[in-house]
């Protein structure tokens, strides 16, 4: 970490108090309302909640959750690795690393990836969570793994895209790009598009690899820095790239919302939106949540800003979920309370309050609108909507 850095996160942490009176991490930083008056229309219920391990006591390793075939495969803070039934919640097995974790949840085939603050990259076996392999990249690792065929991709903090075999762990190859002085703690994960890697980086700029080879492909800047200092000058793409049919979306932080043609790698839209926040969708409304805490829904194919829901702005706000084919989407906040959505209107449809403290982030489970929350206190509880 450099110096820059560093001297960032200590004068964040003194702007934000300590002791009784400190911000919570999920906090955006302005003033937080509160609870918002709900109409119940219609509700949420739990259908299981189980316990992982540590939780979480700043929001800069979260560990992200995989859903597929069935089971989710999750990880804690302190090294444990868990595969559930994601009908029942029911352990199917564990595994503990034995060292603090950076980095995951990335599976493909029959392996699950994870990586230690260290920049050990660990493969197990999705069936029973035996290591089958482990590998030291000499570079912190800020965002999940992700695989593609038989290669696993990391970004670190240093600028670098590695490639490793899934198979055995070795480095096959590694992309480096130069980081500014000042950035913004935290990477975009790569996302797969028809066979090609697309990638953001602190510098603004987006670039489609190779995943087999790291060979980039093409290049395109999505943000430039403006401003008299480097704090102003911040541009990094720190959301990950989000797809909705033929157009990329991608974020940078105090910058705009990026809509980008995938067949031409030309912009056709952008809005002025920042956030650090995943992006989400319902229908053909793109949804975001704002650095604020606000929420916006913007029509994919125009830009336009259709609506904006302030009444839980600074409630340290998760990025949004659209839920299934439906019009309704929802979100988090610091306190455990997560919202319902309609995003025909941008209105809330009502509220729940769950345990375990913040949420941390919300997932989804199928298509029919059942999700995942990740609590503060590192518990995965999987949700239904009712009503």
């Amino acid at each position: 970490m450099s110096f820059t850095r560093l001297a960032v996160m200590v004068l964040a942490f003194v702007l934000g108090g300590c002791g009784s009176g400190a911000v919570h991490f999920m906090r955006e930083g302005v003033p937080a309302g509160s609870v918002p008056r709900v109409e119940q229309q219609i509700g949420l219920q739990k259908s299981w909640r189980k316990d992982i391990g540590a939780g979480y006591t700043n929001n800069s390793f979260l560990l992200i959750p995989y859903v597929g075939a069935g089971q989710v495969y999750a990880a804690e803070p302190k090294g444990g690795v868990v595969a559930l039934d994601i009908k029942t919640g029911k352990l199917l097995w564990r595994r503990d690393i034995g060292e603090t974790l950076a980095a995951g949840v990335g599976v493909g085939g029959a392996t699950v990836v994870v990586v230690t603050r260290e920049g050990e990259v660990f493969g197990l076996g999705a069936a029973d969570g035996l290591v089958l392999w482990r590998q030291k990249i000499g570079s912190e690792v800020l965002a999940r793994p992700v695989v593609s065929g038989d290669r696993v991709l990391l970004r670190s903090g240093d600028g670098q895209v590695i490639g490793l075999s899934l198979s055995s762990g070795e480095v096959v190859w590694r992309v480096r790009r130069a980081v500014p002085t000042l950035s913004v703690r935290g990477l975009s994960a790569p996302l797969i598009v028809e066979g090609v890697a697309v990638v953001g980086f602190a510098s603004g700029r987006l670039s489609g690899i190779d995943p087999e080879t790291g060979r980039e492909l093409w290049n395109v800047p999505i943000s430039r820095p403006s401003g008299s200092n480097e704090i102003d000058r911040l541009v990094d793409i720190d959301t990950d790239p989000y797809r909705i049919g033929d157009l990329l979306f991608v974020a940078a932080y105090q910058s705009r919302i990026t809509a980008l043609s995938l067949q031409t790698q030309r912009i056709q839209w952008q809005a002025a939106l920042s956030t650090v926040q995943s992006l989400g969708s319902a229908g053909q409304l793109l949804l975001v949540t704002a650095d604020d805490g606000s929420v916006a829904g913007i029509t994919v194919g125009t830009g336009k800003v259709e609506w904006t829901l302030d009444k839980i702005r600074g409630r340290g706000v998760t990025a949004p979920l659209g839920l299934g084919d439906s019009t309704k989407a929802v979100v988090g906040d610091y306190e455990g309370y997560l919202y319902l959505i309609d995003t025909a209107s941008g209105e809330l449809l009502g509220y729940k309050k769950g345990r375990g403290g913040a949420v941390m982030g919300i997932f989804a489970v199928d298509g029919d609108g059942n999700f995942l929350t990740l609590s503060e206190n590192g518990a995965l509880t999987a949700w239904s909507v009712r009503g």
